[in-house]
């Protein structure tokens, strides 16, 4: 009886000590800080693309319109980081800033070769490549005009055509005249490049619509080399005024994009028809209709899942829809919703998905939960690491919301151009024209897992061009006390020789004095260090200023941690890391936002002496005594 009994104690012993086991922890979403990616000064930024080198996961390069040009107007920039998004240098381009352009895209080779390419009518779609990452590029290769809408893949996979590069476009049929007839005629091309981007063959068309428009969508390659070319067919809004639906269809290509098989159907999107569609543009309200995003998953469990996800109108905002396929296209899941307890007021728009090399599927969108006006937005990330079958919950990513109908973004550009016998200006502005930061936004995934959303953000007012790093952590290492129990013993440390100060864009306001002055923490040392960081004022003045008795102006400070509102002011980072437990070395914080009172209207050459303490590791013990014999 003792022996039966001890057994099944140390059955339940065991059971227990099973259940706790950390390799059972759920899987859990990690969100690094919030990254500023532009720095072009206060002008609209829309539609964004991004893509990791498959050869150097510190290599992104990001891309889009800003409206940047002497007159307002847009150009097309390339942003490239080489320190996995921490750093950005936005490059400009000469045939862009003389051209001016539109719908940009990036991409990379297999080999690490970067693309870039833009429309600029009416000279053509402008195609870039860069041998260094995308640090400078050639002149560009122009390929035909009277294109709409591109995208842009390369081939990395080791099938027949790998190193191939795909680029789609919309375009009318030659000779056709729709101003005039209000019949549509349009189709899907594409070209298509075996010298890793120095030629094109093309354009070959692909599918027509029928007085319909058809628009090809973000391209995928499945592992055998497959080329999958998603599209949504939409009415003719000049004539059709009823229509709901768009139909997401798609073709495939199996030699390397010289034949293509017919259309087939992936399902309906809900837009609500031509006269919704116009009303909610004209609304004043940042939620509007953008097209279905696909991703593919080429590793080992779901391999060749195809992904799709898209906001659908229900019942006057838009819900996120997901659904999949797994058998090349043939047939497609239900969509289901990808939040169904969002609060019934909101809004899911703008989304964008990917799938790492772990096979985890990340979704990322913009949300107006907790903005019932719907002028305002946050963006939030949820993941499936089972093919899709459930959704982890939502991550808020965003660390500030986004107001966009700042000067910035409702200041008009020219859009100037010969037509019809007359001299022809479209002035439009951010918002005017990309009132949800543009038809699309980016994220991509990078060969070691880690999801790069890429997206216009207006937090200051005025939409600028964000990043950050998100990780969804599975096994041990996802328990939420993990990171805490890895810690390395640490020690405090004065860490003015290792850390920095990174100033985002400045605002002032007269009337009020008052400068809000958002700063960032980088680590410049070659080691990790850890929080709680602190930085405390140290001076006002520069010593050289007090020794000659020069008259000083010392702002108050508005919003120190500890409330002193002149020297021995602490702004407290402890939560400026998001989500991690160290700051790596090259990597920056939040921006916290100190707010500074000016001694007067025009007193704001402020000095700021600070130190900055945080933990670094704890020395490692002498083992070498110990051994000594």
């Amino acid at each position: 009886m003792k022996r039966v009994l001890a057994v099944a104690l140390l059955a339940i012993f065991v059971a227990t000590t099973r259940s706790q086991t950390p390799a059972e922890a759920k899987p859990r979403i990690v969100i690094g800080p919030n990254i500023l990616v532009s720095h072009d000064g206060d002008v609209a930024h829309c539609e964004t693309m991004v893509a990791a080198n498959p050869t150097d996961p510190q290599n992104l390069l990001g891309g889009s319109i800003v409206m940047v040009l002497p007159d307002g107007s847009p150009a097309d920039m390339p942003y490239a980081s080489f320190d996995g998004g921490s750093t950005w240098t936005g490059i400009r381009l000469p045939a862009e800033f003389q051209y001016g352009g539109g719908d940009p895209q990036v991409g990379f080779g297999v080999t690490g070769t970067a693309y870039f390419v833009a429309l600029s009518p009416p000279h053509g779609m402008l195609f870039f490549r860069s041998t260094d990452g995308g640090a400078t590029w050639s002149k560009p290769l122009t390929l035909s005009p009277h294109n709409d809408h591109e995208m842009l893949i390369g081939d990395h996979t080791f099938g027949p055509y790998a190193g191939r590069i795909y680029l789609t476009a919309e375009s009318s049929l030659p000779g056709s005249n729709e101003l005039e007839t209000l019949q549509m005629q349009r189709r899907v091309v594409l070209y298509r490049s075996s010298d890793d981007g120095r030629s094109f063959i093309g354009p070959i068309e692909v599918a027509r619509g029928h007085n319909t428009g058809l628009a090809a969508q973000n391209l995928l390659v499945l592992s055998d080399g497959t080329l999958f070319i998603p599209m949504i067919e939409y009415p003719n809004y000049a004539v059709d005024k009823t229509s709901a639906y768009w139909n997401a269809v798609f073709s495939t290509s199996r030699d390397g994009g010289v034949t293509f098989s017919p259309l087939r159907p992936i399902g309906k999107i809900n837009f609500g028809g031509e006269p919704v569609m116009r009303e909610k543009q004209r609304s004043g309200r940042v939620d509007q209709m953008g097209g279905p995003m696909f991703a593919v998953d080429r590793s080992g469990k779901y391999r060749d899942r195809i992904y799709a996800v898209w906001d659908d109108l229900e019942e006057g905002r838009f819900r996120l829809m997901l659904t999949w396929s797994s058998d090349r296209g043939k047939t497609w899941t239900t969509p289901k919703s990808v939040d169904p307890n969002a609060p019934t007021y909101a809004s899911q728009f703008q989304p964008m998905i990917a799938v790492n090399p772990e096979g985890v599927l990340g979704i990322f969108w913009y949300d107006t939960s907790g903005f019932p006006k719907r002028d305002e937005f946050a963006t939030y990330f949820t993941a499936s690491v089972d093919g899709g079958e459930t959704l982890l919950p939502k991550r808020l990513v965003s660390s500030e919301p986004s107001s966009p109908f700042g000067s910035g973004n409702l200041r008009p550009g020219p859009l100037v151009r010969t037509e019809r016998g007359m001299v022809v200006a479209d002035l439009l502005s951010g918002v005017s024209r990309w009132v949800n930061g543009g038809d699309y936004i980016g994220m991509t995934a990078d060969r070691d897992g880690a999801f790069h959303p890429f997206w216009t953000d207006a937090r200051s007012g005025t939409y600028q061009l964000y990043t950050a790093a998100i990780r969804v952590r599975t096994g041990p290492q996802a328990s939420a006390g993990a990171a805490a129990s890895t810690r390395p013993p640490v020690v405090p440390a004065t860490l003015t020789d290792k850390i920095t100060l990174v100033f985002d864009p400045i605002q002032y306001d007269r009337q009020t004095r008052v400068a809000v002055i958002p700063i960032r923490l980088k680590n410049t040392s070659g080691e990790k260090l850890y929080p709680p960081f602190k930085v405390e004022v140290k001076e006002f003045a520069a010593p050289y200023t007090i020794k000659s008795h020069e008259k000083i102006y010392p702002p108050v400070i508005l919003n120190s941690s500890n409330g002193k509102q002149g020297i021995g002011a602490i702004f407290d980072y402890s939560h400026a890391l998001g989500d991690l437990d160290s700051l790596d070395p090259g990597a920056m914080t939040n921006a916290v936002p100190w707010k500074l009172e000016a001694a007067s209207p025009v007193k704001t050459n402020f000095h700021l002496g600070v130190t900055i303490t945080g933990f670094v590791s704890a020395p490692r013990p002498n083992s070498g005594a110990a051994g000594a014999r």
